[in-house]
């Protein structure tokens, strides 16, 4: 079954140098996420209750066209992000991952490589993320964060623990913006995120799936506007992570 649409709702590999900077990186404090929700595969899921707030968490690294007019908007209602870009894409094109960071959202890591996390050895997920780290600081010049969420959601308390060893915290969400399937339209995604928000909750988009520039990036400013007009307001991942 489809989602209800906008308008029947308005109507009702750097693996080498990621070593060497990994060695400077610093373990978050554990008061970063102790007022969160967590489950066993995440150390975040969402904000607390109470504060009338929601975080927009983009993923960056599926390879297709990036939709730039995402950043005009945010930036347009003074809306923060979180945007989680994959190392590979950070090494080969690092001014998309500059830009971001120039337009002040919060950087995370997406992991390096696509294949999920949870089908791959200790060892493996490891180099995988020390990678990430390293092609992140490499194209932006200094560490960004602990902040982690793993390609397609794919955790599980083993890789979230090998993750937490390396000083990351990972990050889920609780509504899924869907944008990403080949089916979703401008008016899907809107109604996806908007019939489903909570206080408190992550919403997963994306910065350069195959709809994210006819869809997500259309359907963005609708999703700000009706949310704000709510009542809600929009932070970033690491301030939504603590209390009010």
């Amino acid at each position: 079954m489809r989602i209800t649409s906008r308008r029947q709702f308005v109507a009702s590999s750097l693996a080498g140098a990621a070593g060497t900077l990994a060695s400077s990186w610093k373990r978050p404090e554990t008061s970063l996420v102790q007022t969160a929700e967590a489950q066993a595969a995440f150390d975040i899921v969402d904000g607390v209750p109470g504060c009338s707030r929601i975080a927009l968490l983009f993923n960056v690294g599926a390879s297709y066209e990036p939709a730039t007019g995402i950043l005009d908007t945010l930036s347009a209602y003074g809306v923060p992000a979180t945007m989680f870009m994959m190392g590979w894409l950070a090494e080969q094109q690092p001014w998309i991952v500059q830009q971001i960071a120039a337009y002040g959202h919060v950087v995370g890591n997406h992991g390096y490589l696509p294949p999920e996390l949870t089908t791959r050895s200790d060892d493996d997920i490891a180099s995988d993320l020390n990678a990430a780290v390293g092609a992140l600081t490499w194209a932006l010049g200094y560490y960004p964060g602990p902040w982690f969420t793993p390609f397609a959601g794919a955790s599980d308390d083993r890789v979230r623990s090998i993750a937490s060893s390396l000083g990351l915290v990972t990050v889920g969400w609780g509504v899924d913006s869907m944008d990403w399937q080949p089916w979703a339209t401008a008016d899907d995604i809107y109604g996806q995120v908007v019939n489903g928000v909570y206080d408190g909750v992550i919403v997963e988009m994306h910065y350069d799936a195959q709809h994210s520039v006819n869809g997500t990036a259309v359907a963005l400013p609708w999703i700000i506007e009706d949310l704000s007009a709510q009542g809600y307001s929009f932070v970033t991942v690491p301030e939504i992570s603590g209390g009010c």
